[in-house]
């Protein structure tokens, strides 16, 4: 009587090893040690026994190999170490496809790049643009707001100035702010 491993046994059913051991364990496949020690089964009586113990479910079981997924033989090593004969895309574009190497160093160069500007901005070489925005808004307010208090500092100053002359001071500053913002447009 030939007797084989679980796992050859699980082979020769067309089921999955854990399922065989499930069968030992459970008592629906009878099992020996042999010389060794090691569980075998006896190949002889497997099948009636599992055929006999074993409640097979509708839809479950084996499956034939879909299209395509069939054993391919095992290749000789001079086949395997043979260089790949590699086929030209198809692509559903016009554009060349770079080969894994060039896109793969891309890559590696943008990575380096990202880095390069966080180091960057971490030491305080870089700032962000709404950051500089915001600070050059706040400066260019700040001296608006002091121009346009010249004639009033100007009459606290000088007691003798009158309505008129701080009025005139006025318009100048406004038109001096006034042609700046010109400018900036």
């Amino acid at each position: 009587m030939p007797f084989i491993s679980r796992s050859e046994a699980a082979r020769a059913l067309g089921v999955t090893p854990e399922a065989v051991y499930a069968a030992v364990k459970s008592g629906r496949l009878s099992t020996k040690k042999d010389v060794y020690g090691k569980v075998v089964v006896n190949s002889e009586t497997m099948r009636e026994e599992w055929a006999k113990n074993t409640q097979t479910r509708i839809g479950v079981g084996p499956k034939a190999p879909g299209k395509g997924l069939e054993k391919k033989p095992l290749r000789s090593r001079e086949e395997r170490m043979r260089p790949k004969e590699v086929e030209p895309r198809i692509s559903k574009t016009d554009e060349s496809i770079p080969d894994y190497e060039d896109s793969r160093a891309r890559t590696e160069h943008l990575k380096a790049e990202l880095l390069e500007l966080d180091r960057k901005q971490k030491e305080g070489l870089l700032v962000k643009l709404e950051d500089v925005q915001h600070q050059w808004s706040e400066i260019i307010t700040r001296a608006r707001t002091k121009l346009l208090g010249i004639p009033t500092k100007a009459k606290q100053r000088i007691p003798d100035l009158d309505t008129d002359a701080i009025g005139v001071l006025d318009n100048i500053v406004r038109e001096a702010l006034e042609d700046l913002a010109a400018d900036d447009e």
